[in-house]
């Protein structure tokens, strides 16, 4: 498979014990610091950005930040190459945890001259039914893509973190894919709709999906939690804090209000960083 999930043990040598805190440090201060919810607000719209969850890897593993916007990777360590990806996770209408988690895109808004033959598309490609040429033009972009990082940075192994925010259970998974990109070769049509087309061998099935998308001209994964949680092939971190629910410009007009607030605050911030000394 092109990507290989990655088990506990292995897992556990690249996140050691110093990594598993910097990263559970730096979650729960994201969540101390997030903005007021206002009362009676959905409070699941907490939300983990990209570039930060980014920069609690590189922090975390001590990883040498490289590249910027769509550079493939997001850090180095010796040999090793990393990109992250924040993906989401919801509930099922009978509050179970959904089948898939949301889309992580391994490659976007590609020129329609990176598919096939002059005065060929990928939109004519689909209407044709040429699946194995859209396939194969995948795998050039792919392999340039990764090929290219792994040289330009010297690299033996490329890794795909992925960070997945479970709120109903105020949780942070991590699962963790080695990217075997010389199994590009391997990969090839699984089954077709009339706007994707599903591949096989890029990704064992009882752990996820990759699939072409016509519309939007690229190629998404999407996971399959629970069968990593069975595998035990992943980490866990729990989200100790609350987002407060507060309508701060009715507390700011009120200059007592304010204060005690704040002083409040600073109390709840006091006592978290005390809490992290030996």
């Amino acid at each position: 498979m092109v990507l290989e999930e990655v088990k506990i043990d292995e897992l556990n040598e690249i996140f050691d014990e110093s990594s598993k805190k910097v990263l559970d440090y730096l979650l729960q201060r994201t969540v101390i610091s997030y903005p007021e919810f206002l009362p009676n607000q959905n409070d699941t719209a907490l939300y983990l950005e990209k570039k930060q969850c980014e920069q609690w890897i590189v922090q975390s593993l001590g990883l040498r930040p490289v590249g910027e916007g769509s550079y493939p990777i997001d850090g180095v360590d010796k040999k090793n190459g990393y990109d992250v990806s924040s993906l989401a996770l919801g509930q099922t209408a009978t509050g179970k945890m959904q089948s898939q988690t949301g889309e992580k895109s391994l490659g976007q808004k590609f020129d329609d001259d990176n598919f096939g033959q002059d005065g060929e598309n990928l939109d004519s490609l689909f209407n044709s039914g040429d699946y194995e040429t859209i396939i194969e033009a995948w795998q050039k972009i792919l392999k340039k893509k990764w090929g290219q990082t792994i040289r330009d940075q010297n690299l033996e192994n490329l890794y795909l973190i992925n960070l997945v925010l479970y709120k109903p259970d105020n949780r942070l998974l991590i699962f963790l894919l080695k990217i075997n990109y010389e199994k590009l070769d391997n990969i090839s049509k699984e089954k077709i709709s009339e706007k994707s087309v599903w591949i096989k061998n890029f990704i064992d099935p009882k752990i996820g999906n990759a699939k072409i998308y016509k519309s939007k001209k690229r190629l998404e994964l999407r996971l399959k939690p629970k069968e990593f949680i069975k595998n035990k092939s992943f980490l866990n971190f729990k989200i100790e804090n609350k987002v407060n629910t507060k309508n701060l410009r009715e507390i700011f007009i009120n200059k007592n209000k304010k204060n005690k607030y704040l002083l409040k605050e600073t109390k709840k911030i006091k006592k978290f960083f005390s809490k992290l000394k030996d």
